[in-house]
């Protein structure tokens, strides 16, 4: 008798339908979290994204307009960019974006690779030149401080590292200077914070000149060279060469901004260019700065393979000229066409002469104004 009434029990249990409880409890939808963005207040927006709410909404059109992304059935053009801009602006995972979207992980992850794919195409047409390089850049033009001694400079390119997450066995080449796991990424930028080219593809040990003569080598990343006559500026680390100013490097000579802030005023003719030099070429550590801030996924780069961390880097710097090209009202289809060539002849020292010639003219036109 016991033993049919455990078996009866038994039975009931198993056929007493489980009650299935949802796995997130509460909480905005992801298209309710969209809508209070866009018509709450206007700073919120930038807050979370990153994007001030006018620039998403343009960003949200542009994807579609370039047929880069689609509504999908329960997930909206827009709510796809805002996962993906909330998963780069916190570096957050995808099981918290999961939690504040109300979407399954694997929801979450798909539409970030989407959005991340996009953003890497759209990089082809907006990291660029803006302005034909034989044009003076405003910056220059409008200041007394630069014009007219670096009046044929064009713009300004310099490494910087970003945290790289690879196996120990790859961890040796990818172990910058300061012991982290890094990518060198390369990059130029106008005097207008834009990026005019970027390469992401090195490991934190290649030497800085290995990786700009290798970009400069190779047609197909269409690298921005300036015209005859013009420069970028570049740090201490580069060689002063036809095409790139470098500050003028001697012994006991400052050549950092950080050094001439912390110390005397410049001294003689050298350090005076040395400080301009300088104070100029910051743009591009601002830009990078910017960059690093805005992007925190840069600093606390996720569990991904090489594919992906790279597609993320790019897409960094993608959003960046998507802002900045909003902000100066620039139409993100006005760029400049490159096309693909190489220089081989980077170190040649008859190159060398001639732009260390051209760097002692600046000097010594400068210190002819202002000593």
């Amino acid at each position: 008798m016991c033993l049919t009434i455990i078996a009866l029990e038994e039975l009931k249990r198993l056929l007493t339908p489980i009650e299935r409880l949802p796995l997130r409890l509460g909480g905005e939808s992801g298209s309710e979290y969209i809508n209070r963005l866009l018509h709450a207040h206007p700073d919120l927006c930038k807050e979370q994204l990153r994007l001030d709410r006018n620039i998403f909404v343009d960003l949200v059109t542009c994807m579609k307009n370039k047929n880069l992304l689609s509504d999908g059935r329960y997930i909206s053009v827009a709510e796809q960019l805002e996962i993906f801009l909330y998963i780069m602006a916190k570096g957050s995972s995808y099981r918290d974006a999961a939690g504040r979207f109300q979407h399954s992980i694997a929801t979450i992850e798909l539409y970030f690779k989407q959005v991340l794919e996009a953003m890497v195409h759209l990089s082809t047409e907006i990291i660029r030149p803006y302005q034909n390089l034989t044009v003076v850049p405003k910056k220059i033009g409008d200041s007394t401080k630069y014009w007219p001694y670096f009046k044929d400079c064009v713009g300004a390119l310099d490494g910087t590292h970003i945290n790289a997450v690879v196996s120990d066995d790859d961890g040796v080449a990818h172990r910058g200077r300061k012991g982290k796991k890094t990518w060198n990424v390369l990059a130029a930028c106008s005097f207008d914070r834009l990026f005019t080219f970027i390469n992401v593809g090195f490991e934190g040990s290649a030497h800085d000149i290995t990786v700009w003569n290798h970009c400069l080598t190779v047609p197909e990343f269409r690298f921005p060279y300036p015209p005859p006559g013009k420069y970028y500026l570049v740090d201490s680390g580069y060689p002063n060469t036809v095409g790139y100013l470098s500050p003028i490097k001697e012994k006991d000579i400052r050549t950092h901004l950080p050094e001439f802030r912390n110390g005397p005023p410049p001294q003689g003719m050298l350090e005076l260019f040395n400080y301009l030099h300088s104070s100029l070429r910051t743009t591009i550590e601002r830009c990078f700065g910017q960059l690093k801030g805005r992007w925190k996924i840069l600093t606390m780069m996720p569990q991904m393979d090489t594919k992906h961390q790279l597609a993320i880097m790019v897409a960094t710097f993608t959003l960046h000229n998507f802002i900045r090209l909003h902000e100066l009202d620039i139409p993100i289809d006005s760029g400049i066409e490159i096309e693909p060539r190489a220089d081989y002849d980077l170190f040649n020292e008859n190159r060398k002469a001639v732009m260390k010639e051209v760097q002692l003219n600046i000097a010594k036109e400068i210190w002819n104004v202002l000593k």
